[in-house]
């Protein structure tokens, strides 16, 4: 039997680590398989908090890919987001909650909802399942919910997720309030963290038509420990979109407190895009966006729209 791996994407957020450890329960527990969690990339410090508090082992970083695996991956479904050297035909399982942008050579187990996050989508999936969802896990998918959708304040929470919110926490028996401000002072810490790895923790390159484009995300209760180390952050976001070969790079500072956003403009491509599609005034390099907090929801369909015209 081949061994199966089971792995979010490149510079993993709290739902990508999440999403592999309960994958791998769900796996084994519901589909009898062999199958064990991997991360494609370095733990944050949101991430750190809550495998601590919850006393769980984070996943192994998966290194070489050998050609012999087979592979489930969650939170993720575009080959510029997987980890590196997997082949198409090596994937067999998806759980995920974005747009799918994969043509795979055989058909594939495939389970994408619009909701928000992939913890949410496994919490559905053991409830279709008729399977209990022990404590461990529950804690571990709500983390994933609460961190992904900013608390249900997300434009991506739905319904959906502030249902099973309240379910799994019939299981967790967590203080919400508590842990989420515990979680958010986490996910705002820059202990250890460097203006490179600032800029490359929550980073995304999408195909937008002819265009290369890179996403940065830094969700932060203190946006201006940010802003005042802003012009080093736009000299080193102008190396990457060089080093990367991008047409546009993008660096989204989401306060999550007031709901909104600051979009650092590095040079005059991004001016002239962003200026098109959100129609904000630049000023010292910024463009604020009011009520604009997700990536996914909020930013990213607009500007495939514009660029793929």
């Amino acid at each position: 039997m081949k061994k199966t791996i089971i792995i979010g994407h490149k510079n993993p957020d709290t739902d990508s680590i999440v999403s592999s450890l309960v994958a791998e329960h769900y796996c084994k527990n519901v589909l009898r398989l062999e199958a064990k969690a991997y991360r494609a990339g370095e733990i944050n410090n949101e991430t750190k908090f809550v495998l601590d508090k919850f006393s769980a082992l984070a996943p192994q970083l998966l290194k070489k890919i050998k050609g012999d695996e087979d592979f489930v991956l969650v939170d993720h479904n575009e080959l510029s987001q997987a980890a590196d050297g997997l082949q198409i035909g090596q994937i067999k399982r998806i759980i995920d909650h974005h747009k799918v942008n994969l043509q795979t050579e055989a058909p594939i187990f495939l389970r994408v909802d619009p909701i928000g996050s992939t913890a949410s989508v496994l919490a559905r999936m053991y409830g279709e399942a008729g399977k209990k969802i022990p404590a461990n896990i529950a804690k571990l998918i709500l983390a994933g919910i609460l961190s992904d959708t900013l608390d249900l304040n997300s434009p991506t929470a739905t319904e959906a997720d502030r249902k099973l919110v309240k379910e799994l926490n019939k299981i967790a028996k967590l203080d919400l309030k508590k842990f989420v401000a515990e979680l958010f002072a986490a996910k705002s810490s820059l202990k250890g963290i460097s203006l490179e790895t600032l800029i490359t923790q929550d980073y995304k390159t999408f195909e937008m038509g002819a265009s290369k484009v890179g996403i940065a995300a830094w969700e932060t209760t203190d946006p201006k420990s940010v802003t005042v180390q802003k012009e080093k952050i736009l000299e080193l976001l102008a190396g990457k979109k060089a080093a990367d070969k991008l047409d546009h790079i993008v660096f989204m500072l989401v306060d999550i407190v007031a709901q909104n956003s600051i979009l650092f403009v590095v040079g005059e491509k991004e001016e002239d895009i962003l200026r098109k599609v959100f129609g904000g005034e630049v000023a010292n390099r910024e463009m604020f966006l009011p009520g604009v907090v997700s990536r996914k929801k909020q930013i990213v369909p607009r500007l495939t729209e514009a660029l793929s015209k």
